[in-house]
């Protein structure tokens, strides 16, 4: 029989819900030490339960719950601090982050490192850093929080540092490849595009193009054929113009 688990207080953010027989909800919280955890949120749809109110995205939380097996019941919930406000493209954004972390988070994987990379993007969006750029390390810090790390230092064949005047084909799960010559593949990269990430300044234009088409690259093995729906969302706006 699996064991009992009980947890008192835990920080926690909720990144997604849905309606659960008649008053109740199915929570998906992303937690500080016990990962990504699915409760029932038991009453929180009545029109005057004070869970409700509380029981909102980008609200950082306190949650207490039993658990045998996979769903558990939440029991308590208290926030601890102001909701992050988000409006706009910082709340598509929001949502988006939600999205990818429930698609790449093992669910129970105790996880600080994602945990601490999820707080940080939601404090950039929140402090009018550029979306872009918010979005893009929160994809680059979370995959070295999953151990899916990028290795931008050196050239994977040969292992001599990354040149910022050169040519690099990057392949998912392996690295940057010299190139010789000049190549308008989708996949090739000049060295002070793959430097630009490392370093995470992505404070130009250049940058961020190229840091997005090699994140979705480097995501794309971990996420399988199944496109995320913020995504398709944000290719949307893209295509209008705008940026993100």
């Amino acid at each position: 029989m699996t064991e009992r688990e009980s947890v008192q207080l835990e920080d926690a953010f909720l990144l997604h819900q849905r309606a659960y027989r008649n008053t109740s909800q199915i929570i998906e919280c992303l937690t500080r030490d016990h990962g990504l955890v699915a409760l029932v949120a038991q009453g929180s749809r009545r029109p005057k339960g004070g869970q409700r109110a509380i029981l909102q995205p980008f609200l950082p939380l306190r949650i207490s719950w039993i658990r045998r097996g996979e769903l558990g019941r939440m029991i308590q919930v208290e926030p601890r601090a102001p909701a992050a406000e988000l409006d706009g493209r910082t709340l598509l954004a929001g949502f988006y982050l939600n999205e990818l972390v429930i698609r790449l988070l093992a669910r129970g994987d105790a996880n600080a490192a994602a945990y601490s990379c999820y707080s940080r993007a939601l404090v950039e969006l929140e402090a009018g850093i550029s979306t872009a750029a918010s979005v893009r390390l929160f994809e680059y810090r979370f995959l070295e929080a999953l151990g899916y790390g990028l290795n931008l230092n050196d050239e994977v064949e040969t292992d001599e540092p990354i040149r910022a005047d050169a040519r690099y084909r990057f392949e998912p799960e392996v690295g940057a490849r010299y190139v010789e010559g000049d190549t308008s593949e989708g996949d090739v990269f000049w060295g002070r595009e793959l430097i630009s990430l490392r370093d995470e300044d992505l404070g130009d234009e250049a940058s961020l193009r190229a840091a997005r088409r090699l994140l979705a690259r480097a995501l794309q093995p971990y996420l399988g054929d199944r496109p995320l729906r913020t995504r398709a969302v944000l290719k949307d706006l893209v295509a209008a113009g705008v940026e993100l």
